[in-house]
């Protein structure tokens, strides 16, 4: 599809995306289980490394949202300042329902999943608001640090700082830097993606 096609409005997604590195917490069977998120949107969460895929299809979540700082605008010794065991992070407990269905696969299939999406059925009050502010932030972040990359990374101050930030938003900081800038570049790419 070239670029000065538009995707028809059934196929585009209604809310941007962002990654969110976050342990996730859900029950099945009166079981509380441990899984780890992608990434999230106002309207649901893509969730992986399941212990067991739930056999319900309507589950009680609970995650906790990173409030990271806007970097544009803050100095390169206040950016290094930031550490990340000192960021905010909001628990949010919701009810969520898996969109992809599970039925025409057998039990053997169904322990090899290894992701699902899940879509937000109630959202307590402001967590919609919170998730949306998460998305801006994380989406406004990632252009600055692309544009980081973008500069003299051959400076080992540069590629100090491009580390640290690409640790406070998730990424693997201890990675080739190529590696880490592929990786932060698909975040960027797939924001507003299907």
């Amino acid at each position: 599809m070239s670029n000065s096609e538009k995707l028809p409005e059934t196929f585009r997604r209604q809310y941007l995306r962002a990654p969110l590195f976050s342990d996730v917490l859900y029950e099945d069977d009166f079981h509380v289980l441990k899984a780890k998120s992608l990434n999230i949107s106002e309207g649901g969460v893509l969730i992986e490394q399941l212990p067991h895929l739930p056999e319900i299809n309507l589950m009680p979540l609970m995650l906790a949202i990173v409030q990271t700082p806007q970097f544009s605008g803050m100095t390169r010794e206040r950016l290094m300042a930031i550490r990340k065991e000192d960021l905010d992070r909001i628990p949010i407990r919701l009810k969520c329902r898996i969109v992809r269905s599970f039925e025409a696969q057998s039990q053997v299939d169904m322990i090899f999943t290894s992701f699902i999406g899940c879509q937000f059925v109630s959202l307590p009050d402001n967590t919609q608001e919170l998730i949306a502010k998460y998305v801006e932030v994380f989406a406004k972040n990632v252009v600055y640090l692309l544009g980081l990359f973008e500069g003299n990374v051959r400076g080992s101050e540069n590629v100090h700082l491009i580390r640290h930030l690409a640790d406070l938003l998730g990424y693997p900081a201890d990675q080739k830097i190529s590696i880490l800038r592929q990786k932060v570049l698909h975040s960027y790419q797939s924001l507003e993606s299907l």
